[in-house]
């Protein structure tokens, strides 16, 4: 797990690592972005988050847990999240943990609307793209083919095309999903906070207003709207409904009915 965080997280943030709680305390006196606890046997203790909060130098810092869904200690995980003691829990057997860790280590409030995304897109796209919209939604670039095309060595949107072929899909169409998924967890991180942002004050709202026209049916306010009125479950109900159209007849690996 070190190496695959330390890879994960390196293009990102400066990774240090302590193997004791005695130790993690006495490296919170200095400022962290990010606490990520390894909830098993012997730190399996849903009190250490608390310990660890009352002993660090910057209060803000997010403290993640990775767990496996089958860990005891950490079963109460909305209880958890919803106290404040811990701003996540990944189950590392359910979730695709490091892409999750990475957003975490974003600054402000971007981090939290980019995990809302990610699960958004490890719920409703195949998982053979799974690494593709992970590559989208933790771009800081402006969303769109030519500047996907132009992170890749060649800078070549052949080579991109060709890359999303072999996935059955055309790169226009991801681009388009996570935009929605990006506009989507926007108003689902706003509708927690109870202060959510008037569209415009986001780049490209009007682009994104047309979007989530387009492929949902409804405007920004009409998502906000879903989602004081019935919940955030229901806006990602009918957003997995919508990415699910949008990549129907594009996902060509499928097997063949028999």
């Amino acid at each position: 797990m070190k190496v695959r965080l330390r890879g994960a997280l390196a293009p990102f943030a400066p990774v240090e690592f302590a193997s004791s709680e005695p130790e993690l305390v006495a490296r919170l006196r200095r400022p962290a972005r990010l606490v990520v606890i390894d909830g098993a046997p012997p730190f399996a203790d849903p009190r250490l988050p608390a310990r660890l909060r009352g002993a660090a130098c910057d209060r803000q810092a997010a403290i993640i847990v990775l767990a496996t869904s089958r860990e005891p200690a950490w079963a109460g995980r909305q209880e958890l999240i919803a106290s404040g003691q811990v701003d996540d829990v990944i189950r590392i057997d359910l979730e695709r943990e490091e892409p999750l860790v990475v957003a975490w280590s974003l600054h402000g409030d971007r981090c939290r609307r980019k995990v809302e995304a990610l699960r958004l897109a490890h719920e409703s796209t195949p998982v053979a793209l799974h690494h593709l919209v992970e590559e989208l939604l933790l771009s800081d670039t402006v969303l769109s083919v030519s500047t996907w095309a132009a992170s890749k060595p060649d800078n070549s949107r052949f080579t991109l095309r060709r890359q999303l072929a072999r996935e059955g899909i055309n790169p226009k169409v991801l681009v388009d999903v996570a935009r929605v998924l990006n506009a989507v967890a926007r108003v689902i991180v706003g509708s927690r906070s109870r202060l959510p942002a008037p569209a415009a004050t986001f780049p490209e709202a009007g682009s994104a207003r047309r979007l989530l026209w387009r492929t949902m049916g409804m405007t920004p306010s009409g998502v906000s709207a879903l989602a004081e009125k019935d919940g955030p479950e229901a806006v990602r109900d009918r957003t997995r409904r919508a990415v699910g159209e949008m990549l129907r007849g594009h996902d060509h690996r499928r097997p063949a009915a028999r």
